[in-house]
């Protein structure tokens, strides 16, 4: 026996350095969810998680802020990047992310100019629905965007983040009291 046991207790005290993953993963229904109940402001948010992410797994010198702002301007790369991602690693993910990516920003520039025209529409109620329709949408086509860039981040189910945090219900209570005020005032 060639051990002291009179030594000094040794351990490894290195910690494993933690990977970022090149995007930001959610779980879907929590996406739809968030971006349901923001009134559809939280695409922006999603935007710059997946640009910041991808800055810091890739150290790529981009602006995650403006990517996220700019949105349907970078809606493409973002797929193209997991797409990119997930054939590198030798796997393959079946998914027409170029027209789920299209369709998502056709219904986000359709909502933005539905909303600049608001005013010289009379019909309320064609301006309310509308909005019932566009923000569930959208949040819908973002929805199956996100179940390829988990699959690309290598969760799938977004399991890593699918509970709800203080921040997600102070997004969640606000936007639930505009939807049924929305909703009262267009029924009556």
């Amino acid at each position: 026996m060639t051990e002291n046991v009179f030594a000094t207790p040794t351990a490894n005290l290195q910690t494993a350095a933690q990977v970022t993953p090149e995007f930001y993963v959610i779980a879907e229904r929590k996406l739809f969810i968030l971006s349901v109940l923001s009134l559809g402001l939280y695409m922006y948010f999603w935007s710059f998680k997946h640009w910041s992410n991808y800055k810091k797994a890739t150290q790529t010198d981009i602006w995650p802020w403006a990517r996220g702002l700019l949105c349907i301007f970078f809606v493409h790369k973002l797929y193209r990047r997991a797409d990119h991602q997930i054939r590198i690693t030798g796997r393959s993910y079946i998914f027409d992310f170029e027209q789920w990516a299209t369709m998502l920003v056709v219904i986000t520039v359709a909502a933005h100019i539905v909303d600049r025209l608001s005013d010289h529409i009379e019909s309320t109620a064609a301006v309310a629905v509308w909005l019932f329709i566009s923000i569930p949408l959208r949040a819908y086509l973002m929805q199956k965007g996100q179940a390829m860039l988990n699959f690309a981040a290598g969760d799938s189910d977004g399991s890593s983040n699918a509970r709800f945090n203080v921040w997600n219900y102070l997004i969640m209570v606000p936007g639930a009291a505009l939807w049924a005020l929305m909703l009262f005032l267009t029924l009556s």
